[in-house]
């Protein structure tokens, strides 16, 4: 492999940059972006700022110099048209105009993303530092920009941030130790370990920090609206997701095509501008991404495990609809198929979520999945277990206990997906319009109460539960694309009384999480893994870790009757 650095990784930072990310561009060119973000909050809040943005001029992205240039532009532009298609009090719109979609389409190529919010975006480009020569950890991180403006949104966001932070130490280990499976170093390799160990523990410690200052409500109804993509938003109203105006696939090639479009009809022109992305995910964190890959974690789609046939799976993300539905007039089936299989990964889902990584971590993942040597050395020293000697010995337990820990973490995602999502999409908004969007926009305060039913919303996205035409709307571009392609099939409205709840990147997300902790506990290969699915293992080596296991039963008490000693999300969290 090469050098962290030729992946744009830092020894120090890792994933993160190794400078603080710019709080304001530069070039005076771009300040009508900043000037957007000065009153960004403001202007969402008035109501205005799809006015603002329609006077707002279209900027030549090509004048950005830097990387970190590029990356404070993706930030920009990510929170400005997120913010214009979902609104507050607004119709989800259905177009992104070309002084939006232009300019970050041409940002995100620059960068290996699609132009689309996603992690790298509100976690890695998004932090300042209190103090400029202080760590990057909770007590000296603020954000650059959110959404909603909230403290709540700000801490959501941080938390990932000095996840990523604690992490860092991992990925200069992880290249370490395949060197010294190479060379038969094993007290190099105990060393490695034991960095990685620490590191994922603190991983942990920071991940249970979440529910300090990020309220579930506020989560759900206010800040994760604006983290939704539109891939599978026909609930939302759109249906074959967004038009980027000014955007096609002539452009994106830059060809002489695009020149003379003649032999298109209107409709395929017009088709052509559709785009479907998923929205923001935990998914898309190169850091777990790489952990999974070094200890040889597999993932399988879900619902299928090992020496299971592919009839039995029921994965929504076997096939995957492609970015562009104008694709699917050149072909017969109207999903694309999966991303390759390479080695560890058999999720289709999780490897669709590396087209959301910058481009050189998504290299890294790439490079790193043909050199991970350690799962096989490890399960090549276990084989021989009556004659390992006292480091080899070591080794093993040192393996097991990294994925107990990295087991722990992701039983706390699950508590988290658990209480910030899952619950609050069956209680339901406050108020009737939840705060977000409105039928018309007369006196919110004459406005009923919110009705209480369990799955009497769609709990899909929190914009899905208040839209109020969930179908393609009368006279909208989407009705005439409708019209014009009946054949795409993409119009599909979905029962809200399914009760499916589906995570920002698009997932029916309980099962899925838990199945990758699962896996995880299984990736182990001394006799404890046997009961690590609902256990937590621990000796002198590790800290005293809270007991965060979850399994079934304990997922259906919570969307069932809460228990009277458990009044409030925060005692539920901590008493368990």
């Amino acid at each position: 492999m090469r050098s962290l650095e030729e992946y744009d990784i830092s020894p120090v930072t890792g994933f993160l940059p190794p400078e603080p990310p710019l709080r304001r561009l530069p070039d005076v060119y771009f300040e009508p972006w900043e000037a957007m973000m000065d009153d960004f909050n403001g202007l969402l809040l008035a109501g205005k700022l799809r006015q603002s943005v329609e006077k707002m001029p279209l900027l030549n992205y090509r004048r950005l110099k830097t990387i970190p240039e590029y990356r404070r532009a993706f930030l920009i532009l990510s929170m400005i048209s997120h913010s214009y298609v979902w609104g507050k009090h607004e119709k989800t719109s259905e177009t992104l105009p070309a002084n939006l979609a232009v300019p970050w389409t041409g940002v995100a190529n620059h960068l290996g993303l699609n132009p689309v919010v996603c992690h790298a975006a509100v976690v890695l480009w998004n932090y300042r530092l209190l103090d400029p020569q202080g760590p990057i950890d909770l007590s000296n991180l603020a954000t650059l920009a959110t959404y909603s403006g909230s403290l709540d949104e700000a801490w959501f966001y941080l938390v990932t941030t000095a996840i990523e932070s604690v992490g860092a130490p991992c990925l200069s280990a992880i290249v370490n130790a395949i060197s010294h499976v190479q060379d038969g170093n094993q007290k190099g390799l105990l060393a490695d370990l034991d960095t990685i160990r620490v590191s994922v523990s603190r991983m942990r410690d920071v991940l249970q920090r979440m529910f300090e200052k990020c309220d579930p409500y506020v989560f759900y109804w206010k800040i994760r609206p604006y983290l939704a993509g539109w891939e599978n938003m026909a609930e939302a109203g759109l249906p074959f997701g967004l038009i980027y105006e000014g955007v096609d696939s002539f452009w994106e090639a830059e060809t002489d095509e695009y020149a003379d479009m003649s032999h298109l009809s209107e409709g395929e022109r017009l088709l052509r501008q559709y785009r479907r992305y998923a929205g923001g995910s935990a998914a898309q964190s190169s850091l777990i991404a790489a952990l999974d890959v070094a200890l040889g974690v597999e993932h399988y789609p879900t619902g299928q495990r090992k020496n299971m046939t592919t009839a039995e799976v029921n994965d929504r993300y076997t096939k995957l609809p492609t970015p562009n539905p104008a694709d699917d007039l050149n072909v017969r089936n109207t999903q694309s198929s999966p991303p390759p299989f390479v080695r560890t990964n058999r999720n289709a889902f999780l490897r669709a979520m590396r087209s959301y990584m910058p481009g050189p971590h998504r290299e890294f993942l790439e490079d790193l999945e043909s050199a991970a040597n350690l799962r096989s050395y490890i399960l090549q020293l276990q084989e021989r277990k009556s004659e390992q000697s006292a480091d080899e010995k070591a080794l093993v337990e040192m393996y097991d206990e990294i994925l107990s820990q990295l087991k722990q973490f992701r039983d706390i995602h699950v508590r988290m997906v658990t209480l910030y999502i899952v619950n609050q999409a069956r209680k339901g908004p406050n108020i009737a319009h939840g705060g977000f969007a409105v039928e018309n926009k007369g006196d919110l305060t004459e406005s009923p109460p919110a009705k209480r039913s369990k799955v009497e919303q769609n709990v899909l996205y929190p914009q899905t539960a208040l839209e109020t035409e969930p179908r393609i709307r009368e006279g909208s571009v989407s009705a005439k694309v409708s019209n014009l392609f009946p054949e795409l099939g993409l119009a599909k409205y979905v029962d809200p009384k399914t009760g499916v709840v589906r995570g920002t990147g698009g997932t029916n997300v309980l099962p899925f999480l838990k199945q990758a902790r699962d896996e995880t506990a299984e990736s182990q290969v001394g006799t404890s893994s046997k009961d690590s699915t609902t256990t937590t293992k621990t000796n002198g080596i590790l800290p005293k870790a809270p007991k965060v296991a979850v399994d079934d039963k304990n997922i259906s008490s919570v969307l069932g009757k809460r228990s009277p000693s458990l009044r409030s999300w925060r005692n539920w969290f901590t008493a368990r």
